[in-house]
């Protein structure tokens, strides 16, 4: 990953032509082994290119917003220069014993997956035996790379959550630092729902066996886990200032409105005049009050998030209406 950001074309666009390019290898030796005729596309060829190269997109897209939402965040931190230095590292430098270690988890899932479905795709579909090997072993090396995104996705997740522990006060009047890991947690889980879309998208829903549709409604599950749980602590933080300002605020209504009283008794009406305008302001300060949100995140990025989970959960309806249209 860091190689591809050195170079002089934007990342993207780099793994976006290996994508192309594995594609087109793919297609060329399916149509040498006979599985396609010539000249032919099947999306499906499309599946292992794709999880081998738009996580390693994703995951460098995450470092920068993770870089970017740290530096917003910085200011309520009560931290020395060098250790922002030190968390932006971590949010952007997978320690290699972990990746290497989830990258065998998965290809072991892999392996049980490539196991139960061999008759249902590799045999009904009619694959010779050189593409079935090629298929094999470029699935094996999409699931030992691309299966990294989630471990890089837990990891920064959990970073987030450690990092937004460090603040020991919030101000809920100055709440963009605030929002600031928001965007973190957010694109992690639509990330998750683009590659989940994708997947959708060139996998024929006939063929997804039930661990395969376990592993994808997980992915839906981890992603609003993802945008969720490593902010419920500010949530809880400024639940809790909210409260204890709302707190101080019917204290201050109390005192007030007992000195009026007594105004009144004592038949002090200047004084009067003026306890009203100051109730007055009191009531506004608690619709003030009252109207700061205590979610840590925009409603724009709300509703872009939930769009995000809605996208795939709409293409596998789609595809069940028209795998029922067809009868297949």
């Amino acid at each position: 990953m860091d190689f591809v950001e050195r170079l002089p074309s934007p990342y993207w666009l780099t793994y976006l032509v290996l994508f192309i390019l594995q594609s087109i290898i793919i297609h060329i030796l399916a149509w040498i082994d006979g599985w396609l005729p010539a000249y032919t596309f099947s999306p499906i060829s499309l599946l292992f290119p794709l999880w081998l190269w738009v996580p390693l997109a994703i995951m460098t897209h995450l470092n920068s917003v993770s870089v970017e939402a740290l530096s917003s965040f910085s200011p309520l931190l009560d931290v020395d220069e060098e250790m922002v230095k030190r968390l932006k590292y971590e949010f952007t430098t997978m320690p290699a014993r972990g990746v290497i270690r989830s990258g065998v988890i998965w290809s072991i899932i892999y392996i049980i997956l490539t196991y139960l479905t061999f008759q249902s795709f590799y045999v009904a579909y009619g694959l010779g035996k050189l593409i079935s090997v090629v298929l094999i072993l470029e699935g094996l090396l999409s699931f030992l790379t691309g299966s990294a995104i989630y471990y890089h996705s837990l990891r920064q997740l959990r970073l987030v959550s450690s990092t937004v522990k460090m603040v020991k006060q919030f101000n809920l009047f100055e709440l963009n630092p605030v929002y600031a890991f928001s965007h973190v947690t957010s694109q992690t889980g639509v990330s998750w729902m683009i590659m989940l879309s994708l997947t959708l998208l060139v996998f024929p829903i006939q063929l997804a066996s039930v661990p395969v549709m376990a592993i994808l409604a997980l992915q839906v599950v981890l992603a609003i886990a993802a945008f969720v749980f490593p902010l419920w602590f500010v949530h809880h933080r400024l639940v809790s200032k909210k409260r204890r300002l709302l707190a101080e605020h019917n204290q201050r209504v109390g005192s007030m409105l007992e000195r009026l009283h007594r105004c009144l008794d004592e038949n002090k009406i200047d004084q009067v005049v003026q306890l009203n305008s100051a109730i007055t302001g009191l009531n506004t300060e608690r619709a003030i009050l009252t109207g700061i949100p205590t979610w840590p995140w925009r409603t724009g990025t709300l509703t872009g998030f939930l769009s995000a989970i809605v996208l795939p959960i709409i293409i596998f309806l789609i595809q069940l209406i028209i795998k029922g249209w067809l009868g297949k």
